[in-house]
């Protein structure tokens, strides 16, 4: 199995989608980084977080990764392998999109779920595998589209806030081209 792809979430990659403590009419939004803090995955303790911050928040992150070196016109079977970590809540769901020249979704493909059960020191691991059965044409492209609903911790009556964050880490592998 060769090694496709490994990236983490970053603000470069990832939108906040839905947020409650968002002002109307301010989303989508890139995230943004917060202060470093363990579990680390990989090394890496650079989490995220929407630019609002509210005790008992519930944001939506959207993350995309995207797939470079798949043969075109061959069928690929893929392996993901999703690491995340939150200071709360977070649930993640995943697809393997292929996208034509113009950028519209034309497979989507569930991957994976995954939940962490609410413990901020677990690092918990989705994965699943997938077939791009048609191939990619000239000009399609292929990624994994990340779904992560995170809830910040509740703080109040205390001050500050408690600011939420979410990490997530994914390694793709492909598996075997037909």
């Amino acid at each position: 199995m060769s090694l496709l792809l490994t990236a983490f979430t970053t603000p470069a990659n990832t939108l906040v989608i839905a947020d409650t403590a968002a002002p109307p009419g301010s989303l989508p939004t890139p995230a943004v980084f917060t202060t470093p803090s363990p579990p680390l995955i990989d090394g890496n303790n650079e989490y995220i977080w929407s630019p609002n911050n509210e005790s008992g928040q519930i944001v939506t992150f959207q993350t995309d990764f995207p797939i470079g070196g798949l043969p075109i016109t061959v069928a690929v079977g893929l392996a993901a392998f999703y690491s995340f970590a939150a200071n709360e809540t977070a649930n993640v769901t995943a697809s393997l999109q292929v996208l034509n020249a113009a950028g519209i979704i034309v497979t989507d493909t569930p991957l994976f779920t995954g939940s962490n059960g609410g413990n901020p020191d677990n690092i918990t691991n989705a994965s699943g595998d997938a077939l791009i059965q048609t191939g990619l044409l000239t000009g399609e492209t292929a990624r994994i589209r990340v779904t992560a609903i995170v809830t910040a911790p509740i703080t109040l009556p205390y001050e500050p806030a408690n600011t939420g964050r979410y990490l997530g880490e994914i390694i793709v592998r492909d598996i075997v081209g037909i």
